[in-house]
């Protein structure tokens, strides 16, 4: 029997249609729970088995490692074992721009080579802030984050920083204006001598790089016959560029989807790509996934309801698959301890009826709503995992061993050089830092180019530019063998060479160094499990560079899951609490204007369609938030939920104050929470 007949079995009629398309571009609607990453990794393999097109003509993109390691996964599983190692090439859109400018990136002629470092967003953030000083900026008027944003929005839309002023003129007033473009300018001057991309970059340089008419350009623009994009309503302006570029002239794009679950403007994605793929794409196929696989009917009938009310949408209902269930259960509680309370309570009964932890997650609209929370699963001993907090590789020491590694790669990084400059303690203090680095900005150049220079800064003293030459030599040293045996023992070697681990012994208490030696042993680690010999030093800092919180994400058995509504998309979990249930903070208080509200709704839409089986929604009457107490009406979403999908329990007595059916009950003697949940 054919392999590819063999796909098509589990697969419903809509599935089908998606995944047997061939030529041509088509658009699939997928709503929540209704197997899109299925689709995507069936379509792929029917290509390659049913049509016969070389892997390596494929391209898929999605936005986390998390979602490319799963269609990976699933894609090894469906197709014949021979074909594995020349699977197609699935990933993010980030590692995409970062392997095309690898190959490509000295066209630009700016002055990059392929061993550019890579800035997440707390290295922007910090080099935004050393340029704002050197401009004589106040990071007090002018926050480098809200800075940031201005810059990334501005990369998102494919606007460069000498466009900047002209473009933006009337949409931001005249004098942030011109301090946002004073520091987008010399912000991108730097990267450039540093030999520094941020994640805007990623994608920025690559369109520009496509529209090149160049011999090595158009092998990388017609390098891929067929073009899957996952989640394209995330997509923004410069990923809808970049994917139309690498889908041009043969428009063999197709493109998976959910304008319903469009939650991200907030960092530039665009809902009308989805919402108008068919103008961009006239003779496009149009396929919708209207069934739902994970949540009970009661949950799903609530969710449509809710977002029926949105009116830049594509209009569709989801259908449950699943059975019966209970109602959507509604705790009006006084304040955020008795939140907290309620919440403690129902996870005890829960765990009572063999509720694993790892099926329970809790949902909010802004971090600090968790604090409360927390506490409480402390102070009760139930085991917790918050999606958020510093990741892994922001922690001091990590980072500290990362920058040796980045520097290694390109020591003409300046902003990771002067971070281990002086660490450990080599006797480099911030006098004779700022002068190297007042010599490089007069000279144009970078700090490794003043260090390799035999012109040193007159005011240093020998003692001084001795211990500069140290640092060079020890860089030089580690470039120099870098190559030589595997990554591990490469980094070992860098730890041990620079006596990181007794910094970390004369910096900290035995208990906290021998933390943060775990934690450098853990980096070593992460780069064993990966298994593969022939990773290099910039392939992994890449991967590290473009990893996110969602990436490490691991469901785990023994634990509740605290997390932002934000961060849940993707995911599922079998109970899920959403507290807060208020105006103000969902629908947050800055999205009063109508399109803002659409996303608000979206996001409470995605927040009820990560339960499989149960929903708790619960709202106070006051709560205490950011120093102060506020009373919030209770969420207008909570009036869009038919009466009938849901059930109120109050706090007084622990009643059920309305049966399902929008009546109210006496309280006395009412049907108490422990009761109800039998």
């Amino acid at each position: 029997m054919n392999k590819s007949n063999k796909l098509l079995e589990e697969l419903n009629p809509e599935q089908i249609s998606a995944v047997t398309h061939y030529k041509g571009p088509i658009l699939v609607l997928s709503g929540a729970g209704s197997g899109k990453t299925r689709v995507i990794t069936h379509r792929a393999a029917y290509l390659i088995d049913h049509f016969g097109i070389p892997p390596s003509d494929i391209l898929g993109l999605t936005f986390t490692n998390k979602a490319a390691d799963e269609m990976n996964e699933r894609l090894e599983n469906l197709l014949p074992r021979q074909l594995v190692d020349r699977s197609p090439w699935l990933g993010t859109f980030h590692a995409l721009g970062a392997q095309l400018l690898r190959d490509l990136i000295e066209v630009l002629d700016k002055g990059y080579d392929r061993y550019f470092t890579i800035y997440d967003q707390a290295d922007q953030k910090k080099a935004i802030k050393e340029i704002m000083v050197d401009l004589d900026i106040s990071t007090e008027e002018f926050q480098p984050g809200v800075i940031a944003s201005f810059i990334n929005d501005a990369k998102n839309d494919l606007i460069g920083p000498d466009e900047f002023r002209s473009k933006k003129a009337g949409e931001i007033d005249d004098y942030t204006l011109g301090v946002v473009s004073r520091v987008y300018n010399s912000y991108q001057e730097k990267l450039e001598e540093w030999n520094g991309l941020d994640f805007g970059d990623l994608i920025r340089l690559p369109t520009a790089l496509l529209e090149k008419d160049l011999k090595t350009v158009k092998k990388w623009r017609e390098r891929f016959e067929f073009l899957l994009v996952d989640e394209y309503q995330d997509t923004n302006h410069a990923q809808y560029v970049l994917a139309s570029q690498l889908a041009a002239p043969k428009n063999n794009i197709c493109v998976v989807g959910d304008d319903d679950q469009a939650i991200f403007s907030w960092r530039g994605a665009d809902v009308s790509n989805l919402l108008e793929f068919e103008e961009d794409y006239p003779n496009a196929k149009v396929v919708h996934l209207s069934r739902n696989y994970r949540s009970k009917k009661p949950i799903l009938r609530a969710a449509n309801a809710i977002i029926k009310n949105n009116k830049l949408r594509k209009q569709k209902k989801m259908k449950p698959e699943r059975g019966e269930g209970r109602s959507i259960t509604v705790y009006n509680a006084s304040d955020e301890d008795d939140e907290a309370n309620f919440l403690i309570r129902q996870i005890k009964e829960l765990r009572k009826k063999g509720v694993k932890l790892g099926e329970i997650a809790i949902l909010y609209r802004v971090n600090p709503l968790s604090r409360g929370i927390e506490k409480k699963l402390v102070k009760r001993n139930i085991p917790y995992e918050i999606v958020r907090g510093t990741r892994f590789y922001e922690r001091r020491e990590v980072k500290d061993v990362l920058a040796y590694l980045r520097v290694v790669c390109n020591p003409h990084d300046d902003l990771h050089l002067l971070r281990i400059i002086n660490v450990p303690r080599r006797g480099i203090g911030s006098k004779t830092e700022e002068a190297i680095r007042r010599l490089a900005r007069s000279q144009g150049a970078s700090v490794w180019d003043v260090l390799t220079n035999e012109e040193k800064p007159s005011e240093l003293s020998s003692r001084q530019k001795s211990r500069l030459e140290n640092f060079k030599e020890l860089i030089e040293d580690m470039r120099e063998r870098r190559g030589e045996g595997g990554l591990v023992d490469f980094v070992k070697q860098v730890i041990s060479e620079t006596g990181y681990f007794s910094f970390l012994e004369k910096e900290y208490d035995p208990e906290s160094a021998e933390d943060r030696r775990n934690n450098v042993r853990e980096l070593i680690g992460q780069i064993k499990e990966t298994k593969d010999e022939t990773l290099d030093l910039e392939e992994f800092l890449e991967n590290v560079a473009l990893e996110s919180d969602v990436d490490n994400y691991e469901n785990q058995r023994n634990k509740v899951s605290l997390l932002t509504l934000h961060s849940a998309k993707g995911l599922e979990f079998g109970y899920v609490f959403m507290v807060a249930m208020e105006d103000g903070l969902l629908p947050h208080k800055r999205s009063l204007e109508e399109q803002r509200m659409e996303e608000e709704r979206r996001l409470c839409y995605v927040g009820l369609t990560r339960a499989k089986n149960r929903v708790f929604l619960t709202y106070t009457d006051s709560r205490f938030l950011y120093g102060q107490r506020f009373s919030h009406l209770p969420s207008r979403f909570l009036e869009e939920i038919p009466d009938e999908e849901k059930i109120y329990v109050k706090k007084e007595s622990g009643a059920v104050t309305s049966k399902g059916d929008g009546s109210r009950v006496n309280n006395a003697g009412g049907e108490s929470w422990k009761d109800f949940l039998e």
